[in-house]
């Protein structure tokens, strides 16, 4: 059977899943001593005094919010290419989004943006830490700061990384981490909210220890619900489930099949009641466990991409990820700009390698935005990457099969256009 490669793999410890079921079993699924346990070992691994455990990441962005208690109507700045959910939990929280253009070679906020971004309303600001790629946070910072503005770190992507010797999440006033499936940490779900602020920390954890506890059998349905998720993506169950769903639709035309499995794009206002649900101490076990191996999942990650950069990069039609000096990132996704990404994906799945179209959304261009639709011409180039698998549970014979693949099917490629980016945003900040 042909070793096909997904665009994604989940990472686990070995035996995390059992232990978690373990403890639902002894009737500490729910609630237990692992959850704080977990908090505490988060906040020390960031170096910082504090760290909430949420149903989710964007729960955690949205305790955050209202915990800054900011006047109803104030405006946030968000980079334009970001997870919609963002700016839609920012309007959920009574604020107004407002987006701001992003670097051409990292895709993370530009703080050369920022200026025509400001108005009297402007209260936050969240550098999204995008793909793995830390933002520039000294200039973003230091604006900032002179702006009276919080700084709320979007760490979903980033967890690990750093920028110049220190990790993400520790520069802003808050942070906050997604746990789902595909992320650095995965924990079947739920997200964190990491702060130095005393005050803070407690408003946070009183609206998070507020909600209920999920039922038992809601926490198993995550743990079954992962598990098969997990199956999916491995090399044998990708081969035989989405695979070839994804062959046939580029043998039909190329239409990207994969964004049905994607959360669809909708208001959230009022909140699901899943959203509403504390954290679970079987999630809080494999936490645990995944942080004794985040280290050296993200190590192989970083080995796997600079393999990629080493031998792509002389391609005319590609170019590879830029990240700033003095970084470290770790690689969430591997994003590399295309002259022709569509035709890219389509002879890349008829080889067995399955690559990612975008991810993101250029949130300035979606319907749900409609009333805070903004120019962000860089951002909109984003339709020209695609994503490399660099994820943990690759082998190194897969990275050398994509190597070797993606120099095959990108040699007759038109040549990239080259300083788009840049000419894009020296127009925008002249």
């Amino acid at each position: 059977m042909i070793r096909t490669i997904a665009r994604y793999g989940a990472r686990q410890a070995p035996g995390a899943w059992r232990r978690a079921l373990k403890a639902l079993l002894s009737g500490e699924g729910v609630r237990g001593p692992a959850i704080g346990e977990f908090e505490r070992r988060f906040a020390a691994y960031h170096g910082v005094r504090h760290a909430i455990a949420t149903s989710y990441g964007r729960m955690a962005f949205y305790y955050i919010l209202r915990g800054l208690e900011l006047p109803e109507g104030s405006e946030i700045l968000i980079p334009a290419l970001t997870f919609w959910v963002v700016p839609e939990m920012a309007r959920v929280a009574g604020l107004r989004p407002v987006f701001v253009d992003v670097d051409p070679h990292s895709y993370t906020l530009d703080p050369r943006a920022l200026p025509v971004a400001l108005t009297e309303r402007t209260r936050a600001i969240v550098p999204t830490h995008l793909y793995g790629q830390p933002c520039d946070m000294d200039p973003i910072v230091k604006w900032a700061e002179r702006h009276g503005l919080f700084v709320i770190e979007d760490c979903a992507h980033a967890l690990g990384a750093t920028y110049r010797g220190r990790k993400v999440g520790t520069f802003g006033h808050a942070a906050f981490f997604s746990f789902q499936l595909l992320k650095g940490l995965n924990t079947y779900g739920g997200g964190m909210a990491l702060t130095d602020d005393d005050a803070l920390a407690r408003r946070i954890r009183t609206l998070a220890e507020a909600e209920p506890w999920p039922s038992a059998l809601s926490v198993l349905g995550k743990l079954l619900l992962g598990w098969l998720q997990q199956v999916f993506i491995s090399p044998r169950g990708f081969t035989v489930t989405l695979f070839p769903v994804f062959l046939i639709a580029s043998l039909l035309g190329g239409r990207d099949v994969s964004a049905f499995l994607w959360e669809k794009i909708r208001r959230l206002d009022p909140l699901p009641a899943s959203y509403r649900r504390r954290y679970s101490n079987a999630q809080a076990v494999i936490g645990l466990m995944a942080l004794d191996h985040l280290e050296l999942w993200n190590a192989r990650s970083r080995t796997y991409a600079r393999r990629l950069s080493e031998e792509l990069a002389a391609i005319p039609s590609l170019e590879v990820p830029h990240p700033l000096p003095d970084t470290e990132p770790v690689f969430y996704q591997y994003c590399l700009r295309v002259s022709d990404p569509v035709s890219l994906t389509r002879r890349a799945i008829r080889r067995g390698i399955d690559i990612e179209m975008m991810h993101v959304d250029i949130c300035p261009k979606l319907p749900l935005f409609a009333s805070e639709a903004r120019l962000c011409p860089v951002a909109e180039t984003a339709a020209e990457t695609r994503q490399l698998p660099v994820y943990a549970g690759l082998r190194p014979s897969d990275v050398e099969r994509i190597v070797r693949v993606i120099k095959e099917i990108s040699r007759d490629l038109p040549p990239l256009r080259t300083g788009l980016g840049e000419s894009l945003a020296h127009g925008r900040s002249g």
